[in-house]
């Protein structure tokens, strides 16, 4: 190790050139630039904006992150993530494992950073990803290198608390600071019911001693709030002193200890002036507001979770003996043969050698008709086999398939991302360290009194209830419009977008294969003759045209399906054809079709005696409120992307009255779209409902999942529309503009008392007991403020 990480001087200043802001290691080719500052490798970066955000740069050798960053080995090393890479071996990924965890106590992105890079630093650990807006880690690695407890120990050396997601201490966190804000709100209103009388015998001396029985049982009711419910505050309090932190906690227990000493001092001197109220007030919204934090966060997890279990787990192979039995689909190799049957998903991607049916890709095209598959075509992994039965010749393991791409995608996506940072916690970087020392000065140099007064003035109450607050009001008012929020932190964004993005199938349309026209001249006879051949198969154009129709069963004389052609049936000595225009070519008669509607519609027609009686339009409806939600979405750009082809979507996207198409592009390219709307500067709006939808969803600012959404759609989506409305949409827009609009006239109503009251309390214009009641007037302000978000 150099000696310039020994030396006692605080890190380089900005703007020093070629030397590291850190280590003053000399730059090189691997130098990083982070604004004004250089750093000769990336252990050094994340290691600086640690100790800044923490102001600790001034004796940063003697703090513990950079001296275990030291031990590491992460930092002065330019080569670093070089030598990361270097380190790891060729491993089989049939033994590659995956973990998840949540990682506590972390308080910035960099602590995110400085875990992964310890982490990638151990013998098999191939990946490591985490997030610190979801204190979510995932690691790939090789058991037989490193063990589970030995990845979790090795967290828990450098000061975070790793706990893992599936064992019942994950669930019952959130149990316990419910416990404890039931606990701390019911203790609170008592407190301030017995405090209304102590309060008016402040100023009557002829109270007959009821205020100083008052005044015990509030120090009694309000005992289980500092002790039981408090105490998450004060263990985060200590772990910042440790770390050489000033967050919000430690005004609350700084503000919680002054005026409780004051309370019991008062007690002991007879006199009525007492704080309890307000500490307990403090805590109950102090814990209120961890609650909702909490709730977000686990929501975010809960998506990342699930697209684990989401991949299929095994599927039927058909062995040499022609034997058959489900295996692991990990056991599948490229070449082994995979037997799907009618109603069954296809697991693995591959290519048919034998049998035929339809399959309905519509989760991974977005092509709503089902296609037939043969002897010689390719079928992709998530696709549904709808009719027939297929034996399938493997091309891709478990890791190379289509489906596990798409959800990989998704994995990483949602990964990166925008950390979620409140304005609120930006501003008490300097707010909380500003009031200690102010505080501390006039309890010095006038009396102790005004000091605590400073203290009380600038409790956290307003500030810590001003964000949280709004948003939970916000978040309820979406859900009764029917509108559940999966992802807080896009709500800043949420009314702001200048392009969208729709999915063509299920979303803009209903997602539904339908008759669209062709049989209201046919006569009732024709039409029951219609239905029962319909009956006769499964096929979905089939299953739409008697869904369509109406009639008594019959018993047909014969009916023969000719698989993905069509049917030929007889009844009372007429022979009747129903199918596509290659079908009736085969069988000699003669079609006329409608100009104009090829790739728009699914054309089927319907014969009877060698002749033509009835052409039948298919496809999908566009939904009749999408062409409004056009409209009212202006001035933002709509464009329409799918998989189907160029007709279908470009005749939706004139009906709707869209800006633009991309047809035929696949979810990766969906996905890159997005990816380069963005580098534009565009806040794009990703709306979809099907798996090949789900990476684009993930890659949006804002993803939006339909109600028909499949699971991966949902659980990667930022919001998820549980009504068929879709201007709906809009309307969220519209309240999450007034939702931030709410949010910063709190900020502004819970710092302005504080900017105006701390003064006042410093020239000793204000006693402790009216610096509690302008506390407590901020925190109504922010709460009536706030409801008004209930409003319609």
């Amino acid at each position: 190790m150099t000696s310039d990480l020994t030396s006692e001087s605080a890190p380089q200043a900005l703007g020093s050139e070629g030397i590291c802001s850190l280590c003053s290691h000399p730059l090189s080719r691997f130098a990083l630039r982070d604004q004004h500052r250089s750093f000769c490798c990336v252990g050094c970066q994340a290691v600086y904006q640690i100790l800044a955000v923490q102001n600790a740069l001034g004796r940063f050798q003697d703090h513990p992150v950079f001296t275990q960053a030291v031990r590491s080995g992460l930092i002065s090393n330019p080569e670093l993530l070089e030598q990361i890479r270097a380190k790891q071996i060729p491993v089989d990924r049939a033994d590659v494992q995956r973990l998840y965890c949540e990682i506590q106590e972390m308080w910035c992105p960099s602590c995110a950073e400085l875990i992964k890079l310890i982490l990638l630093q151990e013998k098999g650990v191939l990946k490591a990803t985490v997030d610190y807006a979801t204190d979510l880690a995932v690691m790939e690695y090789n058991p037989r290198q490193i063990s589970k407890a030995e990845l979790l120990k090795k967290i828990q050396s450098i000061g975070y608390q790793p706990q893992l997601l599936d064992v019942p201490e994950a669930r019952a966190v959130s149990f316990s600071l419910t416990l404890r804000f039931i606990i701390a709100a019911f203790c609170a209103f008592n407190v301030m019911m017995f405090s209304y009388p102590v309060y008016a015998s402040y100023f009557d001396a002829s109270d007959l001693g009821v205020g100083q029985m008052l005044a015990w049982l509030c120090l009694a009711a309000s005992l289980p709030v500092i002790t039981y419910c408090a105490w998450p505050i004060y263990r985060r309090f200590w772990l910042s002193l440790q770390w050489g932190l000033m967050g919000m906690e430690t005004l609350v227990t700084l503000g919680v200890a002054a005026s409780f000493g004051l309370s019991l001092y008062g007690l002991w001197k007879g006199t009525n002036e007492i704080y309890f109220d307000t500490l307990t007030v403090i805590i109950t919204f102090v814990l209120l507001g961890k609650i909702i934090e909490t709730r977000a966060k686990f929501s975010a997890k809960e998506a990342l979770i699930w697209l684990t279990r989401s991949l299929p787990k095994r599927g039927r192979k058909q062995f040499a003996d022609g034997s058959q039995a489900y295996v692991s689909i990990k056991e599948f190799k490229p070449g082994d043969e995979l037997v799907v049957c009618a109603g069954e998903k296809v697991v693995l991607d591959g290519e048919v050698i034998s049998g035929s049916g339809s399959c309905d890709e519509a989760v991974m095209t977005g092509e709503a008709i089902p296609i037939h598959k043969q002897p010689g075509d390719r079928v992709m992994s998530g696709s549904l086999l709808v009719n027939g039965w297929l034996i399938i010749k493997t091309t891709a393991t478990a890791e190379e398939s289509l489906l596990q791409r798409l959800v990989d995608l998704v994995d990483q996506e949602l990964g990166q991302k925008a950390l979620y940072n409140r304005l609120v916690d930006q501003l008490t970087r300097w707010f909380v360290p500003g009031v200690v020392l102010i505080a501390a000065l006039v309890g010095l140099s006038r009396s102790l009194l005004d000091g605590i007064a400073v203290l009380l003035i600038a409790c956290p109450c307003a500030i810590g209830i001003a964000a949280p607050l709004a948003e939970a009001y916000l978040m309820n008012r979406l859900t009764a419009l029917g509108i559940i929020v999966r992802n807080r932190g896009c709500l800043r964004l949420l009314g702001r977008e200048t392009v969208f993005l729709f999915d063509k199938t299920g979303t803009v349309t209903e997602g539904k294969f339908t008759v669209l026209d062709g049989t209201a001249h046919l006569t009732p006879l024709q039409k029951q003759i219609l239905f029962n051949m319909a009956a006769c198969s499964t096929h979905p154009i089939a299953q739409a045209i008697r869904q369509h129709l109406t009639g008594e069963q019959l018993t047909l004389s014969s009916c023969e399906e000719i698989i993905g052609k069509g049917l030929r049936c007889t009844d009372q000595g007429k022979t009747y054809h129903l199918g596509s225009p290659l079908f009736f070519a085969q069988q000699n008669i003669p079609v006329a079709q409608s100009e104009g509607m090829q790739g728009v519609v699914t054309q089927i027609y319907f014969a009877e005696e060698g002749q033509q009686i009835a052409e039948i339009l298919l496809g999908d409806r566009i939904r009749p409120e999408a062409q409004r939600l056009i409209e009212l979405l202006a001035p933002a750009k709509c464009l329409l992307v799918s998989g189907d082809g160029e007709p279908v979507v470009r005749h939706v996207a004139e009906v709707c009255k869209m800006q633009g198409i991309y047809w035929g592009i696949t979810p990766l390219q969906k996905k890159e779209l997005v990816a380069e709307l963005r580098r534009r500067g565009e806040v794009v709006c990703m709306i979809g409902d099907g798996l090949n939808d789900a990476p684009a969803l993930a890659a949006a600012q804002i993803g939006v999942s339909v109600v028909n959404g499949t699971d991966i759609s949902i659980q990667a989506s930022d919001l998820l529309l549980t009504t068929e409305k879709l201007t709906t949409l809009q309307t969220a827009r519209l309240q999450a503009r007034k939702g931030q609009a709410i949010l910063r006239q709190n900020l502004f109503w819970a710092f302005i008392y504080n900017i105006m009251g701390i003064p006042i309390a410093t020239v000793g214009l204000m006693t402790p007991i009216f610096s509690t009641l302008a506390m407590v007037a901020s925190s109504l302000v922010v709460l009536f403020n706030s409801q008004r978000l209930k409003q319609k």
